[in-house]
């Protein structure tokens, strides 16, 4: 798919249904992973040469070759099964310490997002939410990955509800490279 063909099948007139949207998704994502498949595949030639320069190309590609590797069929032979998952987690890594700076970058950003209407099923008033606000719950989603989701959210939904002060000091907390605090104990115990 051509960068031009997308832009035609997102300008319809129309939102695109979920089948659609899936549809499309799919052929976005074949098309923009067949090099980085073909790379994975030759990564893994009988070739010594072939494979070591493909090896090489990969761990250049960084996250765009992380999702091929994972969806490529398990190798083999046990050291290509060991570059594969090398080569997997070096990518992530260095894309999670991208994704981590660029979020750190927002915990300064003071700016109020646009209010988001009222649930009605909530008594409780709605508190401006802040760009640092939210980066605070994305950088914490993005490091405590032991945290389950349900803590996590709950974790969130307990910050959010802090006065403006106490955030902002939890903020300084994680900037100054302290652990995120635990606003709501574990009921699971």
């Amino acid at each position: 798919m051509t960068p031009e063909e997308l832009g035609h099948a997102l300008e319809g007139p129309r939102p695109l249904d979920a089948p659609a949207e899936a549809a499309l998704a799919a052929r976005v994502r074949a098309d923009a992973t067949a090099v980085t498949a073909r790379v994975v595949e030759l990564a893994r030639s009988h070739d010594p040469m072939l494979a070591f320069k493909a090896r090489s190309l990969a761990g250049r590609l960084e996250e765009l070759v992380a999702g091929t590797l994972l969806d490529a069929p398990p190798p083999a032979d046990a050291a290509t099964a060991v570059w594969t998952a090398t080569a997997a987690t070096a990518a992530t890594v260095a894309l999670r310490a991208r994704v981590a700076e660029r979020v750190r970058g927002l915990l300064g950003d003071r700016r109020v997002l646009p209010a988001q209407p009222a649930d009605t099923r909530v008594e409780e008033p709605v508190r401006p939410r802040r760009v640092c606000d939210e980066a605070y719950g994305l950088l914490r989603e993005l490091l405590e990955t032991g945290e389950s989701r349900p803590a996590l959210v709950m974790d969130r939904w307990a910050f959010i509800r802090l006065p403006e002060a106490e955030r902002d000091a939890e903020i300084a907390r994680v900037l100054a490279g302290q652990p995120f605090t635990r606003l709501l104990e574990d009921r699971e115990a």
